[in-house]
């Protein structure tokens, strides 16, 4: 008996060790620091996940299916550089949204066309269209932030649904679609099999190249929809912003492996992931750190998290890319 219990224990840690360090997290800055728990300040950490969250999701379903995209980092710079050019070129807020969205579709199906009928490694191409879209960005607005002065766009970002702000809103939307296709839908549990078992998925009738490139256009949508609030959020397009939230969206969903699910690529983990990267920040922050340690304590505090849930693991899910 007292055996079975050590093991349960173990099993606990194992599944649950980033999600552990997480709440660890959150003890130590509300004894420490000063207005953690206020309003304001638990606001500030959800919507600065937004974006984040929202590419981290995209970045997710790809993961699921065994392969990985990092094109996350052009298309979110090369959309918000399109967006602040074409409000301030007087084109409808309307217009601007769905060219910024057809860019992510467009990259999703550039990306599924070259990996997924071409075979090419899907680190390699999405990397290079990474770089085809952070060229994109530079010509189009030759190196200069461009800032939103439209109150019908900004109003997006900074109003409110009810009493929530919409930013929250949005990514929290994004999140249960995510979550429900993954785990309520046969199309979610075809897309693991892609990772996992793929000729099994052929077998049923499946036509996994479609939905490869389905799931390659749905991602890229969702990286150029992070763009959009990114650029929102900050009033105006920066130069390489995609660059910023590159290793956090990264982070965010390896962190999300070690919250939940050992091993396993999943939205509420991403979700976790997501919050816990700010959540330091913005504790470390408000403690004083100086700004070029936080980084440093970050990385010290993931490492020990994700320890916790795989020292005693015996098998480790690894992705082929």
């Amino acid at each position: 008996m007292k055996l079975q219990s050590i093991r349960s224990t173990k099993e606990i840690f194992n599944n649950y060790g980033a999600t552990f360090g997480f709440f660890i997290a959150i003890v130590f800055f509300s004894i420490v620091g000063k207005g953690f728990w206020s309003q304001q300040n638990l606001e500030n950490i959800i919507i600065q996940s937004t974006s984040l969250g929202i590419c981290a999701f995209g970045l997710t379903l790809v993961l699921l299916m065994g392969d990985i995209d990092l094109s996350y980092a052009g298309v979110v710079g090369l959309v918000g550089a399109l967006l602040a050019g074409l409000l301030k070129g007087q084109y409808s807020l309307v217009q601007a949204t769905l060219l910024c969205l057809s860019v992510g579709l467009v990259t999703g199906l550039i990306n599924a066309v070259l990996i997924v009928f071409l075979r090419l490694p899907s680190f390699l191409v999405t990397v290079a269209v990474m770089f085809l879209c952070m060229g994109a960005e530079r010509v189009y607005n030759q190196g200069i932030t461009t800032w939103i002065t439209n109150e019908t766009a900004l109003t997006l970002i900074r109003g409110h649904i009810g009493p929530i702000p919409a930013p929250i809103v949005y990514m929290f939307a994004v999140f249960l679609i995510c979550w429900f296709l993954q785990t309520q839908t046969k199309w979610g549990h075809y897309i693991r099999g892609l990772g996992e078992n793929v000729n099994a998925i052929t077998e049923v009738g499946i036509r996994a190249k479609m939905l490869k490139t389905l799931v390659y256009v749905i991602a890229g949508i969702l990286f150029a929809f992070g763009g959009y609030l990114e650029t929102l959020r900050n009033s105006g397009a920066v130069m390489y912003a995609g660059k910023q939230l590159m290793l956090f969206v990264l982070a965010a969903c390896f962190l999300g492996t070690a919250s939940f699910k050992a091993g396993k690529y999943n939205f509420p983990g991403t979700l976790l992931g997501a919050f816990f990267l700010y959540t330091l920040m913005s504790g470390f922050t408000g403690l004083g750190l100086k700004f070029y340690l936080i980084p440093v304590a970050q990385g010290l505090i993931l490492i020990i998290s994700v320890a916790i849930s795989s020292v005693r693991r015996e098998k480790i899910e690894q992705v082929q890319f």
